[in-house]
């Protein structure tokens, strides 16, 4: 019989939804197939990202951690973040797949952490390319883009603060891509297609087009 490590569910913020404010991170970690310390190495991800200024506590997302497949993990990939359909409504449901021979957990589960928590693979701490100086800390400005990043207006892809013609611009360059946490993918499904236009034009507010000097 294999052994089968528990599987150990987080519910952080846990008085949040019990008492009808709102909803919070969901993590459960499953170590079968690996080390035991993949829950520790979680939670000190976890930590890495709140000592950067992220509210952990307040995201609402499902997020499972485990073990993958050894076939889907080249030499350079520790980690692969995939996208969970989630009931109407629900919060966005992530799962974090974890190379079984994977060497630095940690600096692997940081950037696929980070996007489960809303950022967007790219940069610093969201760099998934394994330092070899050791795991990639996010410092206060990691935490920061992340934090603007969640709080930022939907449909506002531009950052500017309102929803206008630079953000229709944004969006047709962006209309087709796949991938997760895209600014574009106004609905989260993983595709900037005609369901997220919809919402964007919802959001729209017309303003005549400024011309550059």
């Amino acid at each position: 019989m294999r052994r089968r490590w528990r599987a150990a569910r987080w519910l952080l913020a846990a008085l949040l939804p019990v008492l009808g404010i709102g909803h919070a991170l969901d993590v459960t970690v499953d170590a079968a197939g690996g080390p035991l310390t993949l829950e520790d190495e979680v939670a000190a991800a976890l930590s890495d990202w709140r000592a950067a200024g992220v509210d952990v506590d307040a995201v609402a997302a499902r997020v499972s951690v485990r073990y993958g497949p050894a076939e889907r993990f080249g030499p350079d990939v520790q980690a692969w973040v995939v996208v969970r359909d989630a009931p109407a409504g629900d919060d966005r449901s992530y799962e974090i797949l974890i190379a079984p021979g994977a060497t630095a957990v940690r600096a692997a589960l940081i950037p696929a952490l980070g996007v489960a928590l809303g950022g967007s693979l790219g940069t610093g701490a969201l760099d998934p390319v394994l330092d070899p100086a050791g795991p990639r800390r996010p410092d206060a400005s990691d935490g920061a883009a992340l934090e603007a990043r969640r709080d930022a207006l939907p449909g506002d892809l531009n950052g500017d603060g309102k929803v206008g013609f630079a953000d229709l611009v944004l969006f047709a360059e962006a209309f087709g891509r796949t991938g997760v946490n895209l600014a574009a993918d106004l609905n989260g499904d993983g595709v900037v297609d005609e369901a997220d236009l919809a919402l964007l034009r919802a959001a729209y507010a017309f303003e005549p087009p400024t011309l550059g000097d």
